[in-house]
Parts: structure tokens; C-alpha cells; sequence
């Protein structure tokens, strides 16, 4: 890291990933959202609408952030959520956050459209790492079908399915420039039919977002498509980007295991609610089934993460505080980001009076309108 200091905070490690990475390409990659960014903005913004209103004589010395997700023990309600990006800062792509996830005790999300493959990353960890896969459900089902035997295969214990991507939304002029620092050098491994022919060569990014595989990732599945993928699999089925209570009670019907409450990090629909704000009906939804309900967005302190689980998530994923912590240092740089929330995140809830996460309820938070009525 040169002569600046070590990170103490996530905002300090963006800071300097910033520093170093702006004017590039990549860092046009990691930041870009779409429309009048909204979405994005308000993912932060969310967090500051909510007051904590701690207990006292109620915090003990000792705090336990132990948990489990579907069963899954997890040292920290946080983990790592699916993302693109690893490859462009080091040749080893997504060993690097898996690497970081196993050395903290959590869980890290392979992305399917990206460089690692789930041989390299399950090679890369130690075998008792908590991996899931995220997929799409692929306009050809032997794309889907070929992540998914290979899950399977390789011990992956959850399947994540982005379901708020039925097309791809129009991003900042910039992206065009962004599709080309994807070299040819680093194929997406994933897709092996375009157009209903096995892929013959390799697969860039432009190639995915901007060519023929764009048909297959961005398609309009429905669900029927769920259905089938619930039948072809003996693996838990979390969807990610849902945000609304009808679509959470749905999802109920078709037996999924999870809900992550996304907005896709501002880079889908302008104008949806912040997760947080979206956070409580869905969980209010599924109330009194088995669906667990994660989040992710807008997650930078452990005060953050005390606000969600509040609110009702079991867990929170992050996504570009881990790239930041990547292009700081590596692997280190990705522990220590998940090292510095879980420390806050224990001070935190020192602070609100809970000594375990099961004491972190609904009534240690209040909107800010509950103090302050005619905002």
C-alpha cells in the first residue's frame, strides 16, 4: 500500500482504491449505476433515516456474532455478495474474496458472470469454506444446468438466482469504454451455448453485455423457469433482488430457502425503494415460513449492519467494499474489510445493549419520523 496508512474504516478503503484506480477504467466498471442514480444514492441514504434507541444495564462483556444461514454456521452475520469485478485486479480473480471469506468464517457468493471458475475458486479455499453460487436463470437451461451440476460437484451449498434482470437497463456513456478493458485473455467460463449452439471460443465481457450472450443472461424468465430449476435440484434456492412483499410471498409459494433484498448495487432499475426501506414487508411477507431474508446495498459500518438485522435480515451481503478491499490489497485488503465491520459491528451492539444477535429486534431502532413527525 505504499506510504498510506492502513485503512481503518470501509470509507478509508475507498478512499484510497479510488486514489488508486481513478481515470480508469476499472473504477468506471465499479461505480457505474444508472439513471440519475437514485437507486444507488438512496441505498445510503436509507441508513441515516432510521435512530437507534439502545437499552441499558443490558450489553454484557462478552458479544457472540456467531450465526448460521439455511443451516450454515457463519462466524458473522456478513458475507460476501456476487460480483464481476475480481479478475481486474489480480490474475487470481475470486480466490481472492474466497480466500478472505475462510479466513473470517463466512460466506462468500460466486458470480456467474465473471473468470473464476468453481474448480479454481473450490481449489483455492480450504474444502470446509461456505460457497454459494449465484446463476441466472439462462434463456438455454444447459447454461443453467451446467453451473448447477457443477455446484453441486464441487460442494457449493446454496444457489443464488438474480431475478430483477429481465433486461439490461441503459448505464452511463461510459460504459462503452467499460466493455472494452475486458480482454479475450479472461473468457467467461460459464456459457457454453450462445444462440442454441455450444460456444466455440472465447467470451469477453462486450461479448456478454453487449453480443450474444446478452440474450442469454438478460431474458424473461418467469416462474415456471423457477419451478424447473427447483425440480433439477436438491440445493437451496435463494432469490436475489426482490423487493417487494407481493413477489416475497410468491417466492414463498414456490418453496425458495432465502430472499436477498437487492437493488443490484443502482445498476438495474432507477427509483426502486432502498433495500433497507424495502426490508421490512418483505420480511413482514414471508413471516411464519421457513424463507430466511438477507440484504445487501448501502452496507459501509456496523451500525449499518445493526439497522438491517433490526429490521429483520438474518445477514448482509457487500459487494463493492469488498472490490475496494481487493484493490487496496488483496486478499488481506477483503479480510480486513470484514475484519473492521465485524469489530464495529460488536461495538455497536455494545452500544444498543444486545450481547448476541437474537437481542437485536425492531425495538432498538425507529425512523426518523417516529422522533420527528412532520418530516
Amino acid at each position: 500500500m505504499g506510504t498510506l496508512p492502513a485503512p481503518q474504516n470501509l470509507a478509508e478503503f475507498e478512499n484510497q482504491a479510488e486514489k488508486k484506480l481513478k481515470g480508469t477504467l476499472v473504477w468506471d466498471y465499479i461505480i457505474l449505476t444508472t439513471g440519475d442514480r437514485l437507486a444507488n444514492d438512496d441505498s445510503f441514504a436509507a441508513f441515516k433515516r432510521y435512530r437507534f434507541q439502545p437499552r441499558i444495564f443490558s450489553a454484557g462483556p462478552q458479544c457472540s456474532l456467531n450465526t448460521t444461514i439455511l443451516g450454515q454456521p457463519i462466524s458473522m452475520p456478513i458475507g460476501i455478495a456476487p460480483t464481476v469485478a475480481w479478475k481486474y485486479f489480480n490474475q487470481h480473480g475470486a480466490t481472492i474474496p474466497g480466500r478472505a471469506a475462510a479466513r473470517a468464517g463466512t460466506v462468500m457468493v460466486l458470480g456467474s458472470v465473471g473468470h473464476t471458475t468453481l474448480d479454481e475458486l473450490a481449489a483455492a479455499v480450504p474444502k470446509d469454506t461456505l460457497l454459494w453460487m449465484q446463476i441466472y436463470l439462462f434463456r438455454d437451461k444447459r447454461n443453467t444446468l451446467n453451473i448447477v451440476r457443477n455446484a453441486e460437484r464441487r460442494g457449493f451449498r446454496a444457489l443464488v438466482v438474480t431475478v430483477d434482470s429481465p433486461v439490461a437497463r441503459l448505464k452511463a456513456k461510459s460504459y462503452e469504454g467499460v466493455l472494452e478493458f475486458d480482454k479475450v485473455e479472461a473468457p467467461n467460463p460459464w456459457m457454453k451455448y450462445l444462440d442454441g449452439k455450444r460456444r466455440d471460443g472465447t467470451l469477453g465481457l462486450r461479448d456478454i453485455w453487449a453480443g450474444p450472450g446478452l440474450r442469454e443472461t438478460y431474458c424473461f424468465a418467469d416462474w415456471e423457469d423457477l419451478r424447473w430449476l427447483k425440480s433439477q435440484t436438491k440445493l437451496p434456492i435463494v432469490l436475489k433482488g426482490v423487493l417487494s412483499a407481493d413477489s416475497a410471498r410468491r417466492a414463498a409459494g414456490f418453496g425458495v430457502s432465502g430472499i436477498i433484498v437487492s437493488a443490484h448495487g443502482g445498476r438495474q432499475l432507477d427509483g426502486v425503494p432502498a433495500p433497507l426501506d424495502a426490508l421490512p414487508d418483505v420480511v413482514n411477507a414471508v413471516k411464519g415460513t421457513n424463507i430466511e431474508v438477507y440484504m445487501d446495498g448501502g452496507i459501509r459500518t456496523g451500525n449499518d449492519v445493526v439497522k438491517a438485522l433490526a429490521l429483520g435480515a438474518r445477514a448482509v451481503f457487500i459487494g463493492r467494499p469488498a472490490i475496494y478491499g481487493a484493490a487496496v490489497d488483496g486478499e488481506e485488503g477483503v479480510y480486513r474489510v470484514l475484519k473492521i465491520l465485524e469489530k464495529e459491528l460488536s461495538i455497536s451492539m455494545a452500544l444498543c445493549g444486545c450481547s448476541s444477535l437474537s437481542e437485536i429486534d425492531r425495538s432498538i431502532v425507529k425512523h426518523e419520523t417516529e422522533f420527528h413527525p412532520k418530516l
